[in-house]
């Protein structure tokens, strides 16, 4: 099973720039005629903290309208100083995209989170 996003059809992500504190950004040309990739960044500056720090989503654009398939979870881990980069299906990625999902949700664009 993979994990997706699930995006309202009022909140495709390609049209989206800013959320809250998540700056949405294309890593492929957007009219590339293969899968479109995104980064969902976080830009706030990184602090000390004992927990990991989310920096960035990377999806990627799926056949099924308004799913796109969460490639990695990039986060900063300040006790090492190190990122990070987490697989969808780990325990410390799924509580990073809840609270990401929680903060869009804030914003009014639905997202939902999805396996297939």
């Amino acid at each position: 099973m993979q994990d997706y996003l699930k995006f309202d059809a009022f909140d495709n992500p390609m049209q989206l720039s800013k959320v809250g504190n998540w700056v949405i950004t294309f890593i492929s040309p957007a009219e590339q005629k293969t899968a479109v990739e995104l980064a969902i960044t976080y830009v706030l500056p990184r602090q000390f903290s004992t927990a990991l720090q989310a920096r960035r989503v990377l999806i990627q654009q799926s056949e099924i309208e308004n799913y796109w398939l969460i490639q990695a979870i990039e986060c900063f881990d300040s006790q090492t100083n190190q990122e990070v980069c987490l697989t969808p299906d780990n325990d410390m990625a799924q509580q990073t995209l809840q609270q990401i999902l929680a903060e869009f949700a804030r914003y009014d664009v639905e997202v939902q989170l999805e396996k297939m």
